[in-house]
């Protein structure tokens, strides 16, 4: 009535559409990052078949989650320490 969407399940795991897997050199897959207009598509399919899911994405809408940096881990251990030392 008022515009509110579904509720989103916070306990299924997120669906992670912002990479995908391609053959590399001598026939090696690699992950590599797929174009925005990939995302929309695979997650327009997606939220048909579970509408109630987060999707792990670039593209910022209500149900995106940001992938994480392969060096954040370091600033969760900087956080943790600064907390430790107060």
């Amino acid at each position: 009535m008022f515009g509110f969407g579904k509720k989103l399940r916070k306990d299924l795991p997120a669906i992670d559409i912002s990479k995908k897997k391609e053959k590399g050199l001598f026939g090696r897959e690699k992950i590599v990052p797929r174009s925005k207009k990939e995302q929309r598509k695979l997650k327009a399919e997606l939220i048909k078949q579970y509408p109630d899911r987060y999707f792990i994405d670039d593209l910022g809408e209500y149900n995106s989650i940001k992938p994480r940096d392969e060096l954040s881990w370091i600033d969760d251990i900087e956080a943790f320490d600064a907390f430790m030392n107060d």
